[in-house]
């Protein structure tokens, strides 16, 4: 097994802005700016300036900023300019929105330009000139169903920033060539209108992050399609998409089943997993005896499925009624989320709603009600995850690994699993791997972000049927100049918890170096030096590395569900 460090590096301060998904820095006046993902109805997502300048343990909230819509992303440019994406709720058409900020006057708009559906990462070109947006583009909230326009196009958008930014030059890129052409690269399609759309992957595809090496070529994540797109930003063109690949778990021990109290791995047979990486990063090494341009793949694992949304959720056993008639009885009422002018009314007696009861429910039983579609699941109209007990639905499963298919936990990937030859297609590679700019996998981590959750008592057993520790987002950073310079990895594990803790509080980011990409020995490639721990966060999302000299530096790691944003301070000693 890889060696496990024991080095737990501490936060120097936990800040509470009322949010914290994504963060960016602007050095010269030492200001972290913060997303926030909250959304009310008056106000929409939100941006936090938070001050640095007497210290990164004293951070201060110092101003905040509200868009009209959620917000996903922000950067900061070399010049000082800042950009966040937004989108409206409900049709997911995007923006990016400028800003100016200084610690005397706070946010200043600058105004706004259009880029794809559903806008999420960001990221400028290190000159500040261009600024590269991931439009997502995920399906609406009646996906599978028979309504039209509940597929928007993912694609990326390429803005030329001009003196007048609402002038700016705005390039956006769709994926427009055929099925055959993305599935002869290894790339992932699968949805309701497969079979009866020629330029599917034209809506299929979901672009998600952004990483950029310099000025001139962009890395985008097509997560959901277990893909990549490269794109060359002087000619503004996407110039090759290829697939990451499987990863193989010969060998390799890892849990299978929630239902096993703790972590308790096995060598399963015939299996594989999409990696499907989230947040993306760049670095430059020398391999081969010549310097190359690598990227980080976190593999967390993320299918194509309908928004979960669901409107009742029952707050007992029992059986209820449902319908449009008011009685004054009701227990809960809403807007039909098709109409939006409907009201439906729930009861906690059978008879009494208009359309129809609603038996056998138990507390917490989670239904999407709708008068056209009536009472559904949240993934009723189209997912394509299908558990391991429920393999039988797709032909004989003699020739699956009986131990899964004894457990009957594992989500499967419902297109890929192979009845012929007993393979199984898991989501996620539970790890994070290094690749080569063309795709292909220098260096993958096996099963190590499980043993180190499972060594530090932090492993989510609740999540061994899904993708285990689930690497979000990867951030690399670097100590020493040129023939001295050691590369750093640090990895969000989104799932992860403290065991121990009653409310599951805990955050942990290992941090590995990357030791010797060539060497024979996989473990001697990369090694795990630290581990960054703070007990009173949960749900890592962003990470942020900041050189302070060429030994030290600070990170900062927003946390989605404590919505904390964390400081930590690295020296090169600490890494040893």
């Amino acid at each position: 097994m890889a060696r496990i460090s024991d080095s737990i590096i501490s936060p120097l301060q936990s800040v509470s802005p009322g949010g914290a998904e994504k963060v960016d820095w602007y050095a010269p006046t030492k200001t972290a700016f913060v997303i926030t993902g909250e959304y009310t109805d008056d106000k929409g997502g939100q941006v936090v300036a938070i001050d640095y300048s007497n210290g990164y343990g004293k951070g201060t909230a110092i101003d905040e900023y509200y868009f009209e819509g959620d917000v996903s992303d922000v950067r900061v440019s070399s010049q000082g300019l800042i950009a966040a994406s937004v989108f409206d709720k409900v049709t997911r058409e995007g923006t990016v929105q400028f800003l100016d900020f200084t610690k005397e006057s706070g946010f200043t708009s600058l105004g706004s330009v259009e880029v794809g559906y559903q806008p999420d990462q960001l990221a400028f070109t290190k000159n500040g000139k261009k600024l590269v947006t991931a439009n997502e583009g995920e399906p609406l909230m009646f996906y599978g169903s028979d309504e039209t326009s509940q597929n928007p196009r993912g694609s990326i958008s390429i803005i030329n920033i001009a003196n007048d930014l609402t002038k700016s030059k705005v390039n956006t890129l769709y994926f427009t060539k055929s099925n055959k052409y993305y599935e002869k690269r290894g790339v992932r399609l699968y949805g309701p209108e497969m079979d009866s759309n020629s330029k599917f992957g034209e809506y299929d595809i979901e672009p998600e992050y952004v990483g950029i090496t310099g000025n001139n070529t962009a890395l985008v994540a097509l997560q959901e399609n277990n893909a990549l797109a490269r794109v060359n930003l002087k000619k503004e063109k996407i110039t090759g998409v290829f697939g990451l690949g499987y990863k193989d778990w010969s060998g390799i021990p890892f849990d299978t089943t929630d239902k096993d109290d703790g972590y308790n791995p096995t060598v399963k047979e015939g299996v594989t997993s999409a990696r499907m990486p989230d947040g993306i990063d760049t670095f430059q090494i020398k391999l081969g005896g010549k310097k190359q341009i690598l990227f980080i793949s976190p593999n967390e694992g993320d299918g194509r499925v309908r928004p979960d949304d669901v409107n009742f959720e029952a707050p007992a056993d029992g059986v209820y009624s449902w319908g449009t008639n008011s009685t004054g009885a009701e227990i809960e009422s809403f807007t039909d989320p098709l109409t939006l002018t409907d009201e439906i009314y729930i009861y906690d007696k059978a008879g009494v709603g208009n359309s129809g009861d609603i038996e056998d429910v138990e507390e917490g039983d989670e239904f999407f009600i709708t008068q056209k579609y009536g009472v559904s699941s949240d993934d009723e109209f189209w997912s394509d995850e299908v558990r391991a007990k429920d393999l039988e639905d797709f032909g004989d499963v003699s020739k699956y690994d009986s131990q899964i298919i004894g457990e009957g936990r594992m989500k499967t990937l419902a297109d890929q699993n192979d009845p012929v030859t007993g393979g199984l297609v898991g989501f996620g590679g539970r790890g994070f791997s290094i690749h080569a700019n063309d795709g292909s996998v220098i260096y993958d981590s096996g099963n190590l972000t499980e043993e180190i959750a499972a060594e530090l008592g932090y492993y989510p057993d609740n999540r061994s049927d899904d993708k285990g520790t689930e690497p979000e987002t990867v951030e690399y950073f670097s100590f020493g100049k040129k023939k001295n310079k050691r590369h750093y990895i640090a990895v969000a594990l989104e799932r992860c918890f403290n065991n121990g803790d009653e409310d599951r509080l805990g955050t942990i980011v290992p941090i590995f170096e990357v030791v010797d990409l060539e060497a024979a020995d996989n473990d001697e490639r990369v090694k795990h030096v630290a581990t960054l721990q703070s007990p009173e966060s949960l749900s890592p999302e962003g990470l942020l590395f900041v050189n302070d000299t060429n030994t030290s530096g600070h990170m900062f790691v927003t946390n989605e569900v404590s919505r904390t944003l964390d400081t930590y301070a690295i020296s090169q000693a600490d890494l040893a």
